[in-house]
């Protein structure tokens, strides 16, 4: 027999919410997805969602930061990645590279969203830890980390939002990248000395 849904327990409910919503957004979009119709996907009352989460973009960011989690926990737990911090970076990006007009949606809703904002922010930090994770060794001392991650900041946006295909690999993309970042590091450190 089914359990009634106050035997369900809160954060049961919420995930599965979440797991409908991520379902629907990457079929059709944040602009085709309604609350409504992610609690009738989810079998409550679109009232129930709002209890839950009181704005779309507040289910939206809970749906996105999920997924994120989920794959992130998987390549960290893939014992061919794990601890190899430019081939979880390649990893992840492949893996959401399929979701980039979500991430351009959200990218454009984080003025307006605290939880989109929040959970963009998330994303971008794991990136740009991976990325330093790789690149330290090879940086001189004095090297501007700050200018580094601001830099990485802008293209790792533009990787995961851009409609545009790559020509290129992924790893190509990223090995240039930290390629470019470690010698423009060290070219700004010998025109200070």
């Amino acid at each position: 027999m089914p359990r009634n849904r106050q035997q369900i327990p809160k954060a049961e409910r919420e995930a599965a919410l979440v797991d409908h919503a991520w379902e629907l957004f990457a079929a059709q979009g944040y602009r085709g997805t309604s609350l409504a119709e992610v609690g009738r996907t989810a079998g409550v009352a679109a009232n129930a969602v709002r209890w839950y989460f009181p704005t779309k973009d507040d289910l939206f960011a809970a749906a996105i930061d999920h997924h994120f989690t989920r794959v992130r926990e998987r390549i960290e737990a893939d014992e061919a990645l794990a601890g190899d911090p430019r081939r979880e970076l390649v990893a992840l990006l492949v893996d959401l590279e399929p979701y980039r007009g979500l991430h351009r949606e959200a990218y454009e809703r984080i003025g307006d969203s605290e939880a989109l904002a929040g959970t963009y922010s998330g994303i971008q930090e794991w990136l740009e830890r991976r990325l330093l994770a790789d690149i330290t060794s090879g940086l001189p001392d004095g090297a501007d980390v700050g200018l580094i991650t601001d830099t990485a900041h802008v293209l790792f946006e533009g990787l995961l939002v851009s409609a545009r295909r790559l020509d290129r690999p992924t790893a190509e993309v990223i090995q240039l990248l930290t390629e470019a970042l470690t010698a423009a590091a060290a070219a700004r450190c010998g025109a200070a000395g």
